[in-house]
């Protein structure tokens, strides 16, 4: 039993830790770039080819994809349902693609139109489009683990935390429609609105697995 606790103790501060590690990377490699302007630019433009700290935010790349692999495997043993389970390995396999995501750099900071990223991309590398592509399916699993591990949370001596993980995942539709999309209030806020996405988006698996385990424990 304690050697149980233990674990789980292990796993979420990780974790938070590695969340948090994502989160203080962003802030000091921005801190860090001559020109950088987080209200306009993406996170992932910090780790470009020609970003000359690129390697904070590599790490904070991999300090994510760490933590939502911790809050994956608490979400699996604490919220064992069919359902809850598929959404638990979501959030796990979606860790290993924000790895690769942060590993396959953009060009430059696709953000800015004197970037070759920028647009449409034709003449963008193909590690730029191996970031795109795994980041944007990593983010998609994520959202939908969310509604997945509603089934497991609502089972648990708090339902009402289902309530919540579905509320989360219809605003993160609504964000992935935005950076999508990008309507004209958003070209000029785009870091922000990024920002913010993010931060419910790698910050909901974390917060579910710290409540799920502690209701276990006391229960």
């Amino acid at each position: 039993m304690v050697a149980k606790a233990h674990r789980d103790l292990v796993l979420t501060s990780a974790a938070v830790a590695g969340v948090g590690g994502f989160a203080v990377a962003t802030v000091v490699t921005g801190l860090a770039t001559p020109g950088y302007d987080p209200r306009r630019e993406a996170i992932s433009g910090l780790a470009a080819l020609d970003s000359p700290h690129a390697w904070i935010m590599i790490l904070g790349f991999l300090f994510g994809a760490v933590g939502l692999l911790s809050a994956g495997l608490v979400l699996w043993k604490h919220v064992p349902t069919r359902g809850a389970r598929v959404g638990s390995g979501l959030v796990v396999v979606s860790a290993a693609l924000i790895a690769v995501a942060g590993l396959a750099r953009q060009d430059c900071s696709d953000q800015l139109a004197t970037c070759k990223d920028f647009g449409d991309a034709v003449n963008a590398s193909e590690s730029y489009w191996v970031h795109e592509q795994t980041s944007l399916l990593g983010f998609v699993m994520l959202i939908i683990s969310f509604f997945l591990l509603a089934s497991g949370l609502r089972r648990t001596s708090r339902p009402g935390l289902a309530t919540v993980s579905r509320i989360v995942g219809v605003a993160c539709v609504a964000g992935t429609a935005l950076l999508v999309v990008t309507p004209p209030f958003v070209v000029d806020n785009y870091g922000i609105v990024q920002r913010l996405f993010v931060a419910v988006l790698f910050g909901w698996p974390v917060a579910a697995a710290l409540m799920a385990s502690r209701v276990t424990a006391h229960g």
